[in-house]
Parts: structure tokens; sequence; C-alpha cells
């Protein structure tokens, strides 16, 4: 099975089939259904709409979903970029909700006389996790995390470490403003006419400075065993990438609020992790399974080159 008939299957045909299998039964129970049918839930049903509006409203998110998803994924495919498994399978996840919300709401109206009869919507909770199940699914066939064959090492930044040197990095960047911004706004709101009182103020800034101290500074350390990258001052949260699942390091520029602005963010688009306090220079991790880690810290450079030659000596090495 090819690489982009995988992608299809998993992008298109399967939340497609969901949609259809949906479409499919509300053909054949048309006529065990209330209209208009219950699809709002309190403690009971509290809210209807007639049965062809909800059923063409699913219909056109889930065909919308389904072709935004498949053609993002061939066009991603095409340009030779990597599609983890987590992008596909909650990509697919999202667009086989509007066949899992119409599914639901068909079985908790089938049978009855009218839609304040309607059965508990708590249904829609199994047809959830059919959707996430799909996802998994989908994941498995058409993710593909591989990273592309790696190009030639000239250009890769390199500290020139020799067989047999042991070497250890550390850097870290920082960024007060945050550390202020977070102090200072809720004082300045509570000077404001009607804003918030000072007590409400004073608290939010204490909650603002904890926030800021575990989230302004950031380090990044590479040894032998990996990279390791610690946010705020108790370098917690913190996170440890095995050596032996980075493909290659390099650097570049980041902007400080592009890839999802500062802090920790996560585009299952790209599948590019950032650690962000501030834009400008940044290490770059390409892992083993197609993800992009980005870190901004001071000299990336030399972190880049440590890591590319510890990557040369593994596969280097007899042991």
């Amino acid at each position: 099975m090819t690489k982009l008939i995988r992608v299809l299957f998993a992008t298109a045909v399967l939340p497609g089939a969901a949609l259809a299998v949906a479409g499919t039964l509300e053909g054949a129970w048309a006529h065990r259904l209330p209209d208009p049918v219950a699809t709002h839930w309190n403690s009971g049903p509290n809210g209807a709409t007639p049965l062809a509006v909800f059923t063409g409203v699913c219909f056109g998110l889930g065909v919308l979903a389904v072709l935004l998803l498949a053609t993002t994924a061939v066009t991603t495919l095409r340009r030779g970029r990597p599609l983890p498994r987590a992008t596909i399978g909650v990509g697919v996840g999202f667009a086989a909700l509007p066949a899992a919300v119409l599914l639901s709401v068909l079985v908790a109206n089938l049978d009855v006389p009218e839609w304040h009869a309607a059965r508990s919507g708590l249904v829609v909770v199994l047809f959830m996790l059919g959707a996430a199940a799909l996802g998994v699914v989908a994941a498995l066939v058409g993710g593909l995390p591989s990273a592309p064959e790696p190009e030639a090492t000239a250009n890769r930044p390199s500290v020139g470490l020799r067989p047999g040197q042991r070497a250890y990095w550390v850097s870290w960047a920082a960024n007060p403003a945050m550390l202020w911004a977070l102090t200072l706004v809720p004082v300045a709101i509570a000077l404001v006419p009607a804003g918030v009182s000072w007590p409400v103020a004073i608290w939010t800034a204490l909650v603002g400075v904890l926030v800021a101290a575990l989230t302004y500074r950031l380090s990044a350390t590479v040894d032998a065993k990996g990279v390791t990258i610690r946010f705020g001052l108790l370098g917690f949260p913190w996170r440890h990438l095995a050596l032996d699942s980075i493909r290659e390091a390099d650097t570049r520029e980041v902007a400080t609020f592009r890839d999802g602005g500062l802090g920790l963010r996560f585009n299952p688009v790209t599948g590019t992790t950032a650690y962000k306090v501030r834009g400008g220079p940044a290490l770059v991790l390409s892992l083993a399974s197609g993800r992009t880690v980005l870190v901004s810290v001071d000299d990336p450079e030399t972190g880049a080159g440590l890591v590319n030659d510890l990557l040369a000596q593994r596969i280097t090495r007899i042991d």
C-alpha cells in the first residue's frame, strides 16, 4: 500500500464511511423518528431541530471536515513533510464528530412519539468514544512518523567533538517582561475607575508572579544521554529527549508570536512542539518520529553542534 493510498484511506475513507453509515441509518429510520428531533438535553430533552435541518448541518460539517483533512494531509505528504500519528488521529477524530453527533441523536430519538420523550443524550458519549477509536485506527494506518532520509551532514552545526571525547552544554534564556507584566497589569487595572478591587488585584498579581516564575525562564542541557529541557525557577515542567530519539539538530530564528506564542506550544498540524520565552535564536531538534522540537535558548549553535557530534559518535562507535 503506497503512502498516498494509506493517507487517503485514513483521512477520507474512514471518516467518510462513518458519515455514510450515519446517512444510511437516517434514511432507514426516517419513518421511526419524530420530526422535529430532540437535539439538546439538560436533565431531559429541552431543545429540538427539524430532522432535515439537523441532518443537513451534520452532513455539511462532516463533508467539509473530511475534505479539509484529506486535502491538508495529501498536500503535506507531497511536500515531503511527515504526518505524525497524533496529527492524523486527532484530525480523523474531529472529522468523525459530525457523524457521531448525528448517530447519537438518531438513537436517542428512535421510536419515540415526539421529541420530548427522547432518551438520555448521554448516548453521545458512546459515539464520541467511537470517533476516538476511529482516530486511533486512522493514526495507525495513515500516520507517517518516519522522518525523511537525512541530508548531507556538511552544513550541520558541529563543535568538532573527537571520538572518545565527552562534553556537556547548558544554556538558558529568560523573559523578565513576562514577570513584570503578570505582576503589574492587575495592579494597573485596580487604578482604573470601576476596575477590580485592590484585594482582587493583589491576589491576581500573586498568582501572576507564581505563573511567571514557572514559565519566564527556560534552560536546555545536552550531554551523552540526550537533551533535557526545563521551565522556570523550579525546573518544572521538564522534558528529556533521549539521544536515540533525535535524528539531527539545527538552529533557526523564531518570532515571538509564531508557533503559538510564548510558553509551551504544540501544533498538531506540523507536529512541532515549541518551548519559548522569547523570539530570536532557537535550538531545533528533528526527532526520529518526524516531529520537531524548538527551544528558544541562547547560543543554540553550540548545543546543536554537540547533539550532532554525539549522534555521529553513536553511529560510528563499535561496542
